[in-house]
């Protein structure tokens, strides 16, 4: 086969020797392009999506927040809500009785169906597509709900051991103060020791006043108060001061408790949508025109080469 045959004219004059044979073609693929991409062997399904940004989730890693929003709306758990919410072994037609890999074909078809991606915007992008608009909807609905039960039952859970831990610490706390507080009772009550630092001053005071003015009564009881202090003072000052660390430490762990609390019982959404889904009155697929176009062209190009190469070959036989 010469070189010419393949230029632009030798082409022309081809397709146009072969109008014929390539319109019958072309014919016989755009009827059956039409008709196998009808409603009759492709059901037709409708989309639905829903925008939505992150709000109020705590960090668990150095994943991004719309990273972590991801990684929930996908989890299995989720999935598992929508398969049974929806009954989606009944809606795709899945035979759970006679076929024992059930649960692997409503995975696939979900997962055909549900595409949930971060977009270059860093919100969520969720999309359904279904033969029923209101089943999509709704579905993209859910798994937005669904997402806001999870997280919330996730930060419930950690805030509950927080909750936990700074309960026991608390009550270990009051054991504490309330030990040392019955120790400076103690020093109250037999030592008469109130404020070491006040009573120091005044008991030196009044010592030194007894001994100028000659009164004994006043110099012994300052005396007697002294040698309390001197005894045991120290030990009152420092178990007074550490007394008030030990409570500054409590109500710094009640704040933990109390907010802990309110994490555990607070009922707030984890989704911005911004986009809400509704059912669509257009169908999404199949795309029929571009499945027509495509076949066609194929067909014509497919059957324009078979003809060139059987040309080819009579030629070259000759």
């Amino acid at each position: 086969m010469n070189n010419s045959f393949f230029n632009s004219a030798e082409l022309i004059r081809s397709i146009i020797r072969w109008k014929k044979h390539l319109i019958i073609v072309g014919l016989i693929s755009l009827g059956a392009s039409i008709l196998f991409s009808s409603p009759w062997f492709i059901k037709p399904k409708y989309k639905s999506f829903a925008l939505a940004y992150p709000s109020n989730l705590i960090a668990y890693s150095t994943e991004s927040a719309t990273e972590q929003m991801l990684q929930l709306a996908q989890s299995s758990d989720i999935r598992e809500r929508i398969i049974h919410d929806f009954d989606l072994y009944k809606h795709y037609d899945i035979d759970t009785v006679n076929n024992k890999h059930f649960r692997t074909d409503v995975i696939k078809m979900y997962e055909e169906n549900v595409t949930i991606k971060k977009t270059e915007y860093e919100s969520m992008e969720i999309t359904v597509l279904d033969e029923d608009p209101v089943v999509a909807s709704n579905m993209v609905d859910s798994i937005i709900h669904f997402f806001d039960v999870k997280a919330r039952s996730l930060q419930a859970e950690k805030s509950a051991e927080v909750m936990v831990i700074a309960k026991n610490q608390l009550d270990q706390k009051l054991v504490q103060m309330d030990s040392m507080e019955e120790r400076l009772r103690t020093y109250r009550t037999q030592y008469g020791i109130l404020d070491y630092k006040e009573q120091s001053k005044e008991a030196t005071r009044g010592y030194l006043r007894g001994l100028s003015s000659g009164n004994q009564r006043a110099t012994a009881e300052a005396k007697v108060m002294l040698d309390a202090l001197r005894e045991k003072g120290g030990e009152f000052n420092s178990l007074n001061e550490h007394l008030w660390r030990v409570r500054g430490n409590y109500n710094d762990l009640k704040l933990v408790y109390e907010n802990a609390v309110r994490d555990v019982t607070k009922k707030l959404t984890y989704a911005n949508v911004v986009s809400r889904p509704s059912p669509s009155d257009k169908k999404a697929y199949p795309i029929r025109w571009l499945i027509v176009l495509i076949s066609v062209g194929s067909s014509l190009f497919l059957a324009f080469m078979i003809l060139l190469i059987f040309n080819s070959k009579k030629e070259f036989s000759r």
